[in-house]
């Protein structure tokens, strides 16, 4: 079932950290294996290499640096993001360099080139479109592509210029290059679809999100409570558990407009709802009913415990002065039964709210005529 429609900001920002805890654990893993795999190459290095014997290290360095920023959370994480796809790129794109300027990528080195460089080139673009997204990907591939392009390229024409009856492993540098591209392709296309299909995702429970709640105060509006209430009634009827519903209204509010201005009215309007919202449970609803009517429906909760919970509202809003004016509410409870239907339980709410301000507000009253 969805969360009531007055939480539903607090669980979007909820499952946001959840989301960037997840990223950052993962880039740490990344951070970790890459480390690792250089320096199991740096151990494992050929004499006469001295890229690796200096540079991976180096590397290796900067990445544990990383790492400890990402533990530390010591940057935004689209910081890091940038840092690190900066970082890995530089590292995998100098070291294919090194091996087009100081090797003989064409012969005996083409094996080295293809398994223990490409790879990287590789990862580098798909890493690139899951880290950054679709348009930060087609930069950082169209880039590696283009730079990996060139120097093959060059490498090709130097070698027919030099001995072009020697350089027949030329194709395999074109087929290595055709698969980057189709990777590139298939990898940009589907990041796309998944950040158009999340951003229609956003919109479609952005447009749900602002139809079920109240524009000034941001609690929950009648449309919203409606589909809460439904949900829960079957709940209720289902398992037999209890729901209660509290209607409250703001006593004499058309004097606070009246001697203190709208404004002044939409001011405790909005501090009144940010006290129910801090006083109700996270599985409880809270709505602005109408004008300066409120519903709160606490599900599994009796009438004797919805009332003591009305109570400690109350008090707390009698406390309160909001917007520098004295606010006192009226209070009227009703136990949900099995069978009636919500609407039951809102007007028996209502009659016992009119009880309670006939017998001089600020009060809570419920169903067994306990005034408190």
């Amino acid at each position: 079932m969805d969360p009531a429609p007055g939480n539903h900001l607090h669980a979007v920002r909820t499952e946001l950290n959840r989301l960037e805890i997840y990223r950052r654990r993962t880039y740490l893993g990344v951070l970790t294996l890459t480390i690792a795999i250089m320096m199991l190459s740096w151990a494992f290095r050929e004499e006469g290499d001295p890229f690796i014997a200096v540079a991976y290290p180096a590397f290796s360095a900067i990445l544990a640096l990383l790492s400890v920023a990402f533990w530390r959370k010591s940057s935004p994480l689209r910081t890091m993001e940038i840092t690190l796809v900066a970082a890995v790129g530089t590292m995998i794109l100098s070291r294919l360099a090194w091996h087009f300027t100081f090797s003989d990528p064409l012969n005996e080195h083409l094996l080295l080139l293809a398994g223990g460089h490409y790879w990287a080139v590789g990862i580098l673009i798909v890493g690139g479109f899951i880290t950054l997204g679709y348009r930060g990907g087609m930069i950082i591939g169209i880039a590696t592509f283009l730079f990996s392009g060139i120097l093959a390229t060059h490498e090709v024409f130097g070698c027919f210029q030099a001995a072009g009856e020697y350089c027949h492993n030329w194709v395999y540098l074109v087929r290595i290059h055709l698969f980057l591209a189709v990777l590139l392709a298939l990898t940009s296309a589907g990041t796309l679809l998944r950040d158009r299909t999340w951003s229609a995702f956003s919109r479609a429970e952005a447009l749900q999100h602002w139809a079920h709640t109240d524009p000034l105060c941001g609690l929950a509006n009648r449309r919203g409570a409606d589909q809460f209430l439904s949900a829960e009634a079957a709940l209720a009827d289902r398992y037999q558990r209890p729901l209660t519903i509290i209607l409250i209204d703001i006593d004499e509010f058309k004097s606070i407009n009246d001697d203190h201005g709208h404004e002044v009215g939409d001011a405790v309007i909005c501090g009144f709802a940010e006290i129910l919202s801090n006083t109700v449970r996270e599985v409880d609803l809270a709505a602005r009913w109408g004008g300066d009517e409120f519903l709160v429906a606490t599900p599994g909760v009796d009438l004797r415990s919805a009332r003591h919970a009305a109570q400690r509202c109350r008090r707390a809003i009698e406390r309160a002065a909001i917007a520098g004016v004295p606010v006192t509410v009226t209070v009227g409870i009703a136990e949900y039964i099995p069978g009636k239907g919500v609407s039951d339980a809102i007007c028996r709410a209502d009659a016992m709210l009119y009880q309670a301000k006939a017998a001089g507000r600020n009060r809570v009253i419920t169903e067994a005529c306990e005034l408190t």
